[in-house]
């Protein structure tokens, strides 16, 4: 059970600073005033939940994936 925390601990980590570190480069300094603005937050974060799954899928996937 320890492995699977590590690497979910690991997912969590990466994907979390990947968040804050897009958060700080592209709406620092913006107002969600909007909607687009609103929906061009949402589309970040979505991307950048995909390259965090990504980068983890092929790893946790042959940890976890049949018979685990």
């Amino acid at each position: 059970m320890e492995e699977k925390d590590n690497v979910y601990e690991s997912v969590h980590n990466y994907t979390k600073f990947k968040l804050v570190e897009m958060l700080i480069k592209k709406h620092r300094d913006k107002k969600m005033s909007n909607m687009n603005q609103i929906e061009d937050l949402a589309d970040d974060v979505l991307k950048v939940l995909a390259v965090s799954g990504l980068k983890f899928y092929s790893e946790l996937n042959g940890k976890f994936g049949k018979g685990a």
